[in-house]
């Protein structure tokens, strides 16, 4: 197989980064905006999200199935992107304040992480038909997660510069998003040239997604991802709980995403170069288990231990690399082994599934947990207990997450 021309690497990568940047404030800070700015009872906002990231959820594979059907791709991520973008505008310009600001979330939210999935699966399927070595995989892993780290990035540092106010700031944020976000997905896509597609012997049926990860190939390292990703939810959904009441640097939020992010963006070239060495699975198991390592020390943290903190952030950051770019590489080789790249979205559909429902977890359990142990934001007096779920709990799971990989027969090659 030709390998993939430059142009269209960069070209498909650069949509990583609308995705990216669109998807930090659905997870990083609607939970801090509406329980701490619009007076929602954080409770109610556990529940809040984890009823419209279940109900998104449960579509997805369906989705997968339809976009299969449809087998337009572009289009469909354009679309998905713009819709998207309407969820963030209504999630951070809610109608109305205080405990009635609940009934508007998961309306804000269904369009956004609807918009999110759809683009999602119809672009990860996108490039499943490239690359036929771990070599050309893993460059256009790398290509797609840095882009997408990049928008990270500039999602966690734009807002600040919209406005002073934060909540100000996500409301701004959320219109630029949607006045320049699909035009540049639509832009950068027409300079992808789209591999022919593979005509497909039948008509998808909507259960196939399901049937599939069914098989012994894709089970465990489904739930491999799933249990991974809950664990990194429940960090992602208390962050600016744990930095404003038990280190007590609410002012350092910020920096503290970035330094994470970027150690994200400079580390994964080191993952992708590792899986030339050792397989997808093992290199994955490394990163899980050396994050557990590093997280735990937040457990020990507390009033003052900015510095200590940004070290943690850093460390772990630097395992990022190894959960973006591994899961999904070693999906797509599994895929190319069967011969069924051309039914990727059908498999990518229950994949953002398992994503979305690992995230509605960690959010619908995190936050209600910390709540009926007694924390509440803002006294930091009770925060002994968002301390143990935010850091304990996830070690945990990442360490099972890595004992459910599977010992690897072969490498991404």
């Amino acid at each position: 197989m030709t390998p993939v021309p430059r142009a269209t690497v960069v070209a498909y990568a650069a949509v990583a980064l609308p995705l990216a940047a669109g998807a930090v404030p659905l997870y990083i800070n609607v939970a801090s905006v509406y329980a701490d700015s619009f007076g929602a009872q954080i409770a109610g906002v556990g529940a809040a999200l984890l009823a419209a990231r279940a109900a998104d959820a449960f579509v997805d594979p369906y989705l997968g199935t339809l976009i299969e059907r449809l087998r337009r791709p572009r289009l469909i991520v354009v679309a998905g992107v713009a819709l998207l973008a309407v969820g963030l505008v209504l999630a951070f310009h809610p109608p109305w304040k205080g405990p009635a600001s609940i009934a508007w979330l998961p309306i804000a939210l269904l369009p956004a992480y609807l918009g999110h999935s759809i683009a999602s699966i119809a672009y990860l399927g996108l490039a499943a038909a490239w690359g036929d070595t771990g070599a050309e995989r893993a460059r256009l892993a790398i290509w797609r997660e840095g882009f997408g780290l990049v928008g990270i990035l500039l999602a966690t540092v734009a807002p600040p510069l919209a406005a002073d106010d934060p909540v100000a700031a996500l409301a701004r944020s959320s219109l630029i998003f949607a006045l320049l976000a699909p035009a540049a997905v639509a832009l950068a896509l027409q300079a992808v040239r789209v591999p022919p597609l593979t005509a497909i012997s039948h008509k998808p049926a909507w259960l196939d997604g399901w049937r599939a990860f069914a098989q012994a190939p894709f089970r465990p390292l489904l739930f491999a991802f799933v249990l991974n990703g809950v664990a990194n939810a429940l960090p992602a959904t208390l962050v600016l709980f744990f930095v404003a009441d038990v280190i007590d640097a609410k002012q350092g939020a910020s920096l503290f995403l970035l330094a994470y992010f970027a150690a994200g963006a400079l580390g994964l070239p080191a993952w992708v170069a590792l899986t030339t060495r050792w397989s997808g699975e093992r290199a994955w198991r490394l990163s899980m288990l050396l994050g557990a390592m590093i997280f735990a020390g937040a457990s020990v943290l507390g009033p003052g231990d900015a510095l200590p903190f940004l070290a943690i952030c850093i460390a772990t950051g630097l395992m990022l690399g190894g959960d973006l770019a591994l899961p999904a590489a070693l999906l797509t080789a599994a895929l190319q082994r069967r011969n069924e790249a051309a039914s990727a979205p059908r498999y990518f559909g229950v994949w953002t599934f398992a994503a979305k429902m690992a995230a509605a977890i960690g959010a619908g359990v995190g936050l209600p947990a910390v709540g009926m142990l007694g924390y509440l934001p803002g006294s930091p007096e009770t925060a002994s207990s968002l301390q143990a779920v935010y850091c304990v709990v996830p070690c945990a799971l990442k360490v099972a997450a890595a004992a459910i990989v599977p010992t690897p027969t072969r490498t991404l090659a």
